[in-house]
């Protein structure tokens, strides 16, 4: 049996709490983290709580004072243990108000949920098969002040999710409203051409991963050529190499996009230099 973490307390992991006014639930008003705990530590968790903490009042959530880095990855460390998972596990962390119409004052104005997964993988590894990627071009990121944040309004990578899915792909590109690359469903993206790394900048919708900037970081004090921009597809499939990133597997390289396929060398030695230290 799993059990989860609400707002400090130990519940069983199918327990029916929401109400069926909840804002998360009826706007997709919240705030999410996901991270990989790894022999009871979470890596860059200095990055997950700057990141959450520097979004709460973006979106007019009020923190309370007890709640800290500190003491959250506590109950993070003491639920893993719980679900006898503290080797290797998935925690997701969900911050979100209250009940409420559009125009309603929350009934609270602050409330989080901590669940966690058992991995099967104890460590982590750069995959062996190379991902296949395709374009999702049904939907458009809005590039706008909360484009970067991590919030429970997730509908349009969720359907690009289901979209892979059903073309049997691994992920799928996602652009902006401008055409351009974004992200993936749950990654960010970066390619190598002559050398140089490549990923969208910021102010073009994309997520502002905690792994992408663990990366760009690291390129950057090693000397690694580095460059944020704005890119196309074209561009994309006109790479050497091709990785997405995020703070659960580190890099993972893509074999192909669409008809483009790509090689690994780059990306491999970026996992084994910048990932697997961290892990």
């Amino acid at each position: 049996m799993l059990y989860l973490n609400y707002n400090g307390k130990t519940l069983a992991a199918d327990a029916t709490f929401l109400h069926p006014d909840n804002r998360a639930f009826r706007y997709g008003e919240g705030l999410f983290e996901t991270m990989r705990l790894h022999k009871g530590k979470i890596p860059l968790w200095h990055r997950h709580w700057n990141r959450l903490t520097a979004s709460l009042p973006k979106l007019y959530f009020e923190q309370p004072p007890h709640f800290s880095s500190v003491q959250l990855q506590e109950e993070v460390v003491k639920l893993a243990a719980k679900n006898k998972c503290t080797t290797a596990a998935r925690v997701r962390i969900t911050v979100f108000k209250g009940e409420g119409g559009l125009w309603e004052h929350p009934s609270s104005m602050f409330n989080y949920i901590i669940q966690c997964w058992p991995v099967e993988n104890n460590e982590v590894r750069m995959n062996e098969n190379g991902l296949d990627l395709g374009l999702f071009e049904q939907g458009r990121k809005v590039c706008d002040a909360f484009s970067n944040f991590k919030t429970n309004n997730y509908l349009l990578y969720a359907l690009a999710a289901q979209y892979a899915r059903q073309q049997k792909w691994n992920e799928a590109v996602v652009l902006n409203q401008h055409g351009r690359v974004c992200d993936a469903t749950i990654a960010n993206i970066f390619f190598v051409k002559n050398e140089i790394a490549h990923t969208p900048q910021l102010s073009e919708g994309c997520v502002e991963g905690v792994m992408r900037a663990h990366l760009i970081e690291s390129f950057t004090k090693n000397k690694i050529p580095i460059e944020e921009g704005l890119y196309t597809t074209a561009q994309l499939k006109d790479a050497d190499e091709v990785f997405l990133t995020n703070a659960f597997y580190g890099i993972r390289w893509v074999k192909q996009f669409e008809a483009k396929q790509f090689s690994y060398g780059l990306s491999t030695q970026f996992f084994q230099q910048f990932i697997k230290p961290l892990f």
